[in-house]
């Protein structure tokens, strides 16, 4: 990509006027760099989720499965009658909780542990189910509600509707913003109040005009309809959308880039130009870095998997993110062979029993609990410490 429209500034030279030109070209590469990781992270958020499909999803479904052959054990376990009312107790915690886990995950069903959940719980799988609907609907509600915009979602709603309500609200909470300032503006002002909002709209007006100045000069310059040879018809044509395009998106970024590419021209009409006329510009750019920075905020934090892979396997160093999905490549592999061993543990009914011995049920919600994972790790950990080939318990 061609660099924009840049000023020549003496990096000694701090007056004020070369304040400024230090500034528009610090805010052009800022906006470039913000470009090309907008860029980075779209096609990586590409790679990313077939990377997902294709290497950590079959994990995933490893894992689950695991997971149920797990549920599985404990509820076989559960008659055993090694273990005593504490003990069941234990399993029975452990199962519940290791169900709604599972019964968490979207595409898939797990039908063969709702009876046995069922049959240890009190509530129903349908009603986890719906607390477990119940709490994404408000989860979802709530970001909404931080973005200043109130969105009922509904049971029934897939992500095109979440999304279509979402871009409604906006328009809506646009439209809102402009009655009232519409209203605002048809109270009785006093003289001072209405010169100050004559200058406001003024220099809004004057703001405005900077990327169209530079547009309507490019397209006197790249207007097809004035080229009668066919070839660069089809050239003009092809740059004339350009035009179009960062336009309609107010880029001037795109635009001071094309200036330079069609109309070879260099910072120095920039830097020549009076002081009000370029703190528009300034302004601009100014608008235009918040913006790609809202955009890259935004494109981490859309649900589903497009999500996910944003926020865990995507870098802006190329050589970090090929690096970070290795990384959870390998704890996804290294979660299943935990998941493994620690099963074939539980499926044993003396180590078991050891294991229950040391794990309490925590009735508090806290981050700090001991989840069926870490349970079974740590029975793991137990009977690696037992002695091995029969011998008495080692004394702690």
């Amino acid at each position: 990509m061609k660099k924009p429209i840049s000023i020549k500034v003496n990096t000694k030279d701090n007056s004020p006027q070369a304040k400024r030109h230090k500034q528009f070209n610090n805010l052009l590469n800022k906006i470039n760099k913000l470009k090309e990781e907008q860029e980075t992270l779209k096609a990586q958020i590409q790679s990313g989720v077939a990377f997902f499909y294709e290497k950590i999803k079959p994990l995933h479904i490893k894992q689950q499965d695991l997971k149920v052959e797990q549920i599985l054990a404990l509820d076989r376990a559960y008659g055993e009658k090694i273990f005593k009312k504490k003990d069941k107790e234990k399993i029975v915690y452990l199962i519940e909780t290791a169900a709604i886990e599972l019964f968490g995950v979207e595409d898939r069903e797990f039908k063969e542990i709702i009876p046995i959940f069922e049959k240890y719980s009190e509530y129903t799988h349908e009603e986890i189910k719906q607390e477990q609907k119940q709490e994404t609907i408000d989860m979802t509600e709530e970001m909404f509600r931080q973005m200043g915009m109130d969105i009922k979602i509904d049971e029934e709603d897939e992500l095109g509707d979440i999304m279509e309500k979402f871009q409604d609200a906006a328009q809506k909470k646009m439209q809102e913003e402009t009655e009232k300032t519409e209203a605002k503006n048809k109270r009785p002002k006093t003289e001072k109040q209405q010169q100050k909002e004559d200058l406001a709209r003024q220099k809004e007006k004057d703001i405005q005009k900077v990327s169209k100045n530079i547009y309507n000069e490019l397209v006197r310059l790249l207007h097809p309809d004035r080229e009668s040879d066919e070839a660069k018809r089809a050239e003009k044509t092809e740059a004339i959308q350009r035009v179009n395009e960062a336009y309609e998106r107010n880029d001037l970024y795109q635009l001071l880039t094309l200036q330079a590419e069609f109309l070879n021209k260099d910072g120095r009409e920039l830097a020549l130009m009076p002081e009000k006329e370029f703190k528009y510009y300034l302004q601009v750019l100014k608008n235009q870095q918040a913006d790609l920075e809202e955009e890259m905020m935004y494109m981490g934090m859309v649900p589903g998997v497009e999500g996910f892979v944003a926020q865990n396997l995507c870098n802006p160093n190329t050589y970090l993110m090929e690096l970070s999905r290795k990384q959870f490549l390998q704890e996804e592999k290294k979660t299943i062979k935990n998941i493994q061993n620690n099963l074939d543990l539980a499926k044993d009914p003396k180590s078991l029993k050891i294991a229950l011995q040391e794990f309490e049920i925590d009735d508090d919600d806290d981050d700090d609990d001991l989840d069926f994972d870490s349970f079974l790790e740590m029975l793991g950990n137990l009977i690696e410490d037992m002695p091995k080939g029969g011998g008495k318990k080692k004394k702690r």
